[in-house]
């Protein structure tokens, strides 16, 4: 086994473990002006964070499927 192999399987190590059992997924926002979906991915590659589409700076996180959604209540 060469030392790029030794090191190749370290760094896989690194990637699949995670704290308290955290599964890794990605994450999706919307464009309040727009509603353009986009993926935590995509915002990654700019230096700022806006809408590729519009350039709306207000993104709402969008949560995962089967969550049912949140109710606040005012008093």
């Amino acid at each position: 086994m060469s030392e790029w192999d030794e090191f190749r399987s370290e760094e896989e190590e690194e990637e699949t473990i995670l704290p308290y059992g955290i599964k890794p997924r990605e994450v999706y926002y919307q464009c309040l002006y727009c509603g353009y979906i986009i993926s935590k991915s995509e915002l990654d590659q700019h230096d700022n964070i806006m809408c590729t589409r519009c350039g709306g700076r207000i993104l709402l996180k969008i949560r995962g499927p089967g969550l049912p959604p949140r109710k606040v209540y005012a008093i």
